[in-house]
């Protein structure tokens, strides 16, 4: 489905509250649509230029899909407005699990299998909160505040490609600047704000920094390891993986894809498959590590590691199985244990959050009366079931998205196994353009804000005309540029 650049400006463009309560958007608006413009006017040469910054672009792409030379342009004061509340997220993320650790009506509550508890207890890590996180989000349609739906700190994705897709398309504009892309430096380097997340050593930085913050919190962790297992189960690596160790061992590091069930301990070493890891990158989702976890020999071997080994293990377990649990986004918010977050905590989670609770025995809705499953039955169109684990948004169930008899059995079992439910959000549309084409998309938008050792370090995004903004249901991955200065006027010429 495609649609012509509409002429109006979009909703929240003017007076709408921005990402901390200001006035402004987020959207860096001028500058997108006369960007999109500009594409559009001449196709061939947006083609032609994708093309040619492709020929030796390194891979982006977990999966294949059409290349927007249109990034999501953020405006650099509201990025900036966005990176306290964020950094104090997943600050509110690592006394979650703190909590976690000291309170064992908090351990009863999120109701852990034994095996992740003595995973949990075994991994100090580099500290509670997540060392590497996205935080999945939506931009408001109508007033551009970001909302975040989920933590995602178990092995997000796009911790390197977000960094390769965002360089990529810089590319792409500066090879059409000024010809094609409007006014000469519209999307220059020197114009992007360092929020904008890019260079391939982003992340191998931050699993450096997480050794060391290790080190200095654990005696015997290695805080300059020199061998770093990438996790992903035999068969089963994805592009981001194989690229991972690609790009470490560039970088002058015995890095390799490892399966984590080839673990074991000689000699005082974590050894996978025979091969000596003193760091590894957790890339196995939560689901497929609880199969996994559901074995005793499993976890007595990868307890000695943790505790008896230098290795290093990022996220670590806490992180993984209390922060990432999407069953947070209803504990922080939970009336039961307010007396756990200091006022300041709970004023952070009404700003970013969306309305959620765990559903289960007195479960209410919004108005502190009403059953919480009747009212999901009543307004199902307002709610969304998440699952407190999932992947590429398989365990999220969207209300308007499914038919009525589809819904009840999805909240029948949220009720029986103790789901969340999380008041919908209405995302941003925002334009997106295929290279070689005459016509933008309107496509929902995501905004995810990437955290390396518990500081911004910049955005990604993915767009899609689904209800579920996921790359793996047949959305795409788009580049995010935080742009400084103001928004050049919006320019552009006519293909002869």
């Amino acid at each position: 489905m495609t649609e012509p650049m509409e002429p109006t400006e979009p909703a929240g463009s003017t007076g709408s509250a921005g990402p901390t309560g200001s006035t402004g958007p987020t959207i860096a608006w001028p500058r997108a649509l006369g960007h999109a413009q500009a594409l559009v006017a001449r196709p061939g040469t947006a083609a032609a230029a994708v093309a040619a910054v492709l020929v030796d672009a390194p891979c982006f792409q977990n999966r294949d899909f059409p290349l927007s030379p249109l990034p999501v342009f953020v405006r650099g004061s509201a990025a900036q407005e966005l990176r306290e509340p964020l950094e104090r997220y997943g600050d509110l993320l690592g006394h979650v699990v703190r909590l976690y650790r000291e309170h064992a009506e908090v351990r009863a509550w999120f109701a852990l299998p034994p095996g992740a508890e003595r995973l949990i207890a075994a991994d100090p890590g580099p500290g509670d909160a997540p060392w590497v996180c996205r935080l999945d989000g939506y931009l408001e349609q109508g007033t551009e505040r970001l909302v975040l739906l989920e933590n995602n700190a178990d092995a997000p994705a796009g911790t390197l490609f977000t960094a390769r897709i965002n360089d990529t398309v810089r590319r792409v504009a500066a090879s059409l600047a000024p010809d094609a892309a409007g006014a000469a430096g519209v999307n220059g380097a020197a114009e992007l704000s360092p929020l904008t997340y890019g260079g391939d050593d982003r992340f191998l930085s931050a699993l450096r920094a997480a050794a060391g913050a290790a080190a200095a919190r654990v005696p015997g962790k290695n805080a300059h390891p020199e061998s770093v297992a990438v996790l992903q189960p035999s068969g089963a690596a994805n592009r981001e993986s194989r690229e991972m160790a690609d790009e470490f061992r560039q970088r002058g590091l015995d890095a390799f894809l490892a399966d984590p069930r080839t673990l074991t301990v000689t000699g005082g070493r974590a050894r996978f498959d025979g091969r000596v890891a003193d760091l590894c990158w957790n890339k196995v989702n939560t689901v497929s590590w609880n199969a996994m976890a559901a074995e005793q020999d499993f976890v007595t071997v990868w307890e000695r590691a943790l505790r008896d080994t230098p290795l290093v293990h990022v996220n670590p377990f806490g992180a993984r199985y209390v922060a990432e649990n999407k069953l947070s986004l209803a504990f922080v918010q939970e009336p039961r244990f307010a007396d756990l977050f200091d006022a300041a905590q709970r004023d952070l989670a009404a700003r970013l959050l969306p309305w959620t609770r765990r559903l289960g025995t007195g479960a209410r809705g919004p108005d502190g009366t009403t059953p919480l499953v009747d009212e999901l039955l009543e307004r199902q169109g307002d709610y969304v079931l998440k699952q407190p684990y999932d992947i590429r948004g398989d365990g999220v169930t969207i209300g308007d998205a499914v038919s009525r008899g589809d819904w009840r059995a999805a909240v029948r079992r949220a009720a029986d196994e103790g789901h969340l439910a999380q008041r919908r959000v209405q995302p941003v549309r925002y334009p997106v353009v295929t290279a070689g084409s005459p016509q933008v998309e309107m496509m929902a938008i995501s905004l995810d804000a990437y955290l390396l050792g518990g500081r911004l370090a910049g955005f990604g995004s993915k767009g899609s005309h689904h209800a579920k903004v996921n790359v793996f249901q047949g959305g795409r991955k788009l580049a995010v540029h935080v742009t400084t200065g103001e928004d050049p006027p919006a320019t552009g010429g006519r293909d002869r």
